[in-house]
């Protein structure tokens, strides 16, 4: 018989075996919250919360994030819907404690933003974190997002990661869209003093500075 073929018929079981045992068990006892969209059950499985994304550990607003899963769910029994595996052996999962949506609590608390939202409940998480956003709560409020530098004013270069890449760049004041650009701290945006502490750091200039 072919090598390929058997291994196929392996592969399949052992998905089939393990959907069926997702299907089985929908309820974990959280023993580990790792940050604020991930945590692992007492069978040591790795969660990572569908739609919602969280600081990365060390960045602005990690903390506060880790806390609010915390205080939610630590300790505690909760319900899982899985969408499925990803490729660090994570179950993405709808979440649900003491009647409460996990997900959607934590882009209400404003320490995380909605992020590859699923079609089931695209509406309700994107309008969450939209109105976090709106509200100026949690990564949103001027702790995390700032268009001025508010602890050294004089340090008023802008040093953004481009959304989806690994691109840095800066502005500075005189850029064609240095009022605009936003240093988010929770994504790794920073503030630097001049261009060569920028340029040191691997930053590049914006297109639309002279």
């Amino acid at each position: 018989m072919n090598k390929k073929f058997v291994a196929g018929i392996i592969g399949l079981l052992s998905l089939v075996s393990w959907q069926a045992a997702v299907q089985e068990k929908t309820s974990y006892t959280v023993a580990e919250v790792y940050d604020g969209d991930t945590f692992v059950t007492a069978e040591k499985q790795k969660v990572r919360i569908a739609g919602v994304d969280a600081p990365e550990l060390g960045l602005c607003g990690a903390a506060e994030a880790k806390k609010t899963l915390e205080d939610m769910i630590l300790n505690k029994k909760v319900q899982m819907k899985v969408i499925y595996k990803d490729p660090y052996f994570r179950l993405v999962s709808m979440v649900y404690v003491d009647d409460k949506f996990v997900n959607l609590e934590m882009l209400k608390s404003g320490w995380a933003y909605s992020h590859n939202v699923s079609k089931d409940s695209a509406t309700e998480l994107l309008a969450a974190s939209q109105e976090s956003s709106k509200n100026k709560i949690g990564i949103f409020s001027t702790k995390c997002s700032q268009e001025t530098n508010p602890t050294n004013p004089k340090c008023n270069i802008k040093g953004n990661r481009r959304s989806g890449t690994k691109d840095l760049i800066y502005h500075y004041p005189g850029c064609g869209q240095y009022n605009r650009t936003t240093v988010q701290l929770y994504l790794g945006d920073q503030w630097f003093c001049s261009i060569k502490e920028a340029e040191k750091a691997g930053y590049t200039k914006a297109q639309l500075c002279p």
